[in-house]
């Protein structure tokens, strides 16, 4: 079966074309085009008609690549956080269904967070250790405790890097005073996180997509993502983050590897993903490129056995 699977997300939408059996998951085709759905839309607790029409535009573009595959028999559509927080969510995600034909979910935090895991866990070899998943996006992030068989416990936080930076509105560069109140916000958000990482010490950190695969672009500018998985050396990591606090929005989009999409929000990302490896004690830090739309191809190769 030949499937195409959007990831409507708050900043970008993705999209994955496979083919899928009982035997293996054969991915033919990912693309991304920025939707800016979320824009200006987080503290009026609606989606603005710019960016619904952008959105849309967005859909017609991938679309064009479904049927450059030669189409697919199965379409899907999950829209996140920006849809489902906003008044207006059901209506866009109806104007979708309406307009190109195929189902469009509007899926909770804790079912995004499902959908990450099973993705992450098609990526990257896991045993028994327990790990810290990761998905930074623009509306939410999807913390999750796992090993190779089960998830341990899961949640979405409101903390997603648009949404973040319409909250806080940092400076340009970020001051250390910004750095200090997002970080702040963050102790008090992630308090529920922080008892879990307490009881189950993960060790080994993998994020998924967004702002993990800029932070992989950015280590290496050279590398052609041939491999779904990629360690990330710490010293790297804490070298680049430096970097990018020091760093305005103009020398951002001049550096070798990042994406026009992220250059606005990095920042906002990288400060996430140094605070969480600070307070969890993590030693080992991995990106995965498959996230939420390979985890619904893995649950349909599983339908099929």
């Amino acid at each position: 079966m030949k499937i195409a699977v959007f990831d409507l997300g708050t900043n970008v939408f993705n999209l994955l074309i496979a083919q899928v059996s009982k035997s293996k998951c054969d991915i033919k085709k990912v693309a991304k085009v920025g939707s800016h759905i979320g824009q200006g839309g987080f503290k009026r607790g609606e989606l603005t008609p710019e960016a619904i029409s952008s959105s849309l535009e967005a859909i017609a573009t991938l679309l064009k690549e479904v049927h450059a595959e030669g189409g697919a028999d199965h379409i899907k559509a999950f829209a996140t956080s920006a849809v489902r927080d906003s008044s207006n969510g059901p209506l866009m995600a109806k104007m979708i269904e309406e307009r190109f034909g195929f189902d469009v979910e509007v899926i909770s935090g804790d079912r995004e967070a499902e959908l990450v895991y099973k993705g992450i866990r098609e990526s990257i070899l896991l045993y028994n250790e327990k790990v810290l998943m990761i998905d930074i996006g623009g509306g939410s992030n999807e913390l999750i405790i796992a090993d190779r068989e089960r998830i341990y416990w899961k949640e979405s936080f409101p903390l997603g890097v648009i949404r973040i930076k319409e909250l806080l509105s940092p400076s340009d560069p970020v001051s250390v005073k910004d750095v200090e109140q997002y970080t702040a916000y963050l102790d008090k958000v992630l308090a529920p996180f922080y008892e879990q990482v307490t009881h189950y010490c993960p060790k080994l950190m993998i994020g998924s997509s967004g702002s993990f695969d800029t932070l992989r672009e950015l280590i290496d500018p050279e590398d052609d993502f041939s491999i779904p998985a990629k360690e990330l050396p710490l010293e790297k990591f804490y070298a680049l983050h430096g970097k990018l606090l020091a760093s305005t929005k103009e020398e951002r989009f001049a550096m070798a590897g990042m994406s026009p999409l992220r250059a606005e929000y990095m920042v906002l990302g990288s400060i996430f993903v140094d605070h969480i490896i600070r307070k969890a004690g993590i030693t080992e830090l991995y990106q995965s490129s498959y996230s939420l739309k390979e985890g619904y191809m893995a649950e349909l190769a599983e339908e099929i056995k």
